[in-house]
């Protein structure tokens, strides 16, 4: 089978410590590494996995580190995972975009890697928990930054990966602390799911 290259991009849950990462490839302790080990087993074990999360990062930030981080790469498959510092520092009042802000710098990443590269894209949602408590006045304004991702995923013709509503069904099974270490980041079981969901966008084609 031909080596593919996947490039994960996004903020700190793609990051995931990374950067304190000891092995060689520096996929950090999240849903990367649990896709590289899952891969390994199976017969893409000679896939390429690069990790080019940034904790803290906005759609904005990416767009400055685009053809570091993903054109000069020639990614087989992109995966983004974006939204959630777009909308903490827009409604922190701390400047940022709103969601049609953040919708139009999704589209510039996606443009230039549609016109740049033959990559597969991957889009996954940004998601939200209710802890603590006041995340829930961030649950309305985070489906303004969500509706641009589904509908340029439908324009650029990507997969999608709806973690919104994956979340939302967890937390029927799940206590929000089960998923989650703060409202935002994730346990080693939140990451799971990512890793899950991923696979089966990966294997069987777009969900969402």
């Amino acid at each position: 089978m031909e080596k593919k290259r996947m490039v994960f991009t996004g903020d700190s849950i793609t990051d995931c410590d990374r950067l304190w990462d000891k092995g060689r490839e520096k996929l950090g302790f999240g849903y990367v590494r649990m896709i590289r080990e899952q891969l390994s087993q199976r017969e893409d074990a000679g896939t390429e996995v690069i990790n080019r999360g940034h904790n803290g990062y906005t759609a904005f930030q990416m767009r400055q580190r685009w053809d570091e981080d993903c054109i000069s790469l020639q990614p087989d498959v992109l995966t983004i995972l974006a939204g959630i510092n777009d909308l903490s520092i827009y409604l922190c009042g701390a400047g940022g975009y709103d969601g049609e802000g953040f919708g139009i710098h999704m589209e510039w990443l996606l443009r230039e890697t549609r016109e740049k590269t033959g990559a597969r894209i991957i889009l996954m949602e940004p998601f939200l928990f209710p802890k603590p408590a006041e995340y829930l006045n961030w649950m309305e304004p985070l489906g303004t930054f969500r509706e641009p991702l589904r509908r340029l995923s439908e324009q650029y013709e990507t997969e999608f990966i709806p973690l919104w509503d994956v979340f939302q069904a967890a937390q029927s099974q799940y206590p929000a602390d089960a998923l989650t270490t703060d409202g935002i980041h994730l346990t080693a079981l939140g990451h799971e799911m990512i890793a899950d969901e991923w696979l089966k966008a990966w294997r069987f084609g777009k969900r969402g």
